[in-house]
């Protein structure tokens, strides 16, 4: 067997073995994200993110663009300026998600959970943009001006309010003659991109 020479053992630039797989750099890259608290900016450049779990993430200015976010975890979230448009959230759950001044345009959303999420001065308008069965709260807060027409088949859920030692249902969502939760600014638990309690 002939003997390899000092420099032809260190050069390994062609050896296939010194370089992790496209699985193991996937592996790595969610593992990553999975224990990061906080990723501004957030861009998954085509990868999957199924199974992942946002909840409690400062993802603000994320850009979710082409990603299949169905039936995700957002739970109090913090998505202040993300882009989100053209995807489907069917499903998520984006309870107590902050998502100030976040792009929504043409997306899905229809039998999301966004029971007091924030959307103040959130981008909604779009011919693809569907809340249809989406699960909401009467503190869920919606950009001023939202059209009755595009929450005409939110589904307002009851809750048990802590501050007020109460429950909340439809007739208490209807006192400000809004279905749906509350308009900006008058919603109880965010002044603007600031959550109030």
């Amino acid at each position: 067997m002939e003997a390899l020479s000092p420099a032809s053992s260190l050069d390994c630039r062609p050896c296939s073995w010194n370089r992790p797989s496209e699985s193991h750099r996937s592996t790595a890259w969610r593992a990553n994200i999975e224990i990061a608290q906080s990723i501004p900016g957030f861009t998954p450049d085509g990868r999957s993110v199924k199974g992942i779990n946002f909840s409690g993430k400062d993802l603000h200015d994320a850009d979710l663009r082409k990603t299949d976010l169905k039936n995700l975890r957002f739970r109090e979230s913090d998505l202040r300026g993300a882009n989100i448009s053209g995807v489907s959230l069917r499903g998520a759950e984006l309870i107590g998600a902050n998502l100030y001044e976040a792009s929504l345009l043409d997306s899905d959303l229809a039998g999301a959970s966004l029971h007091s999420a924030n959307l103040t001065h959130a981008a909604l308008a779009g011919a693809g943009t569907s809340f249809r069965g989406a699960k909401v709260n009467a503190y869920t807060c919606w950009p001023k001006g939202t059209p009755p027409k595009m929450l005409a088949d939110v589904v307002v859920q009851e809750f048990w309010d802590e501050v007020t030692g109460k429950t909340l249902g439809p007739q208490e969502d209807m006192q400000d003659g809004f279905k749906g939760g509350q308009q900006a600014p008058n919603c109880t638990l965010w002044d603007g991109g600031k959550e109030l309690r």
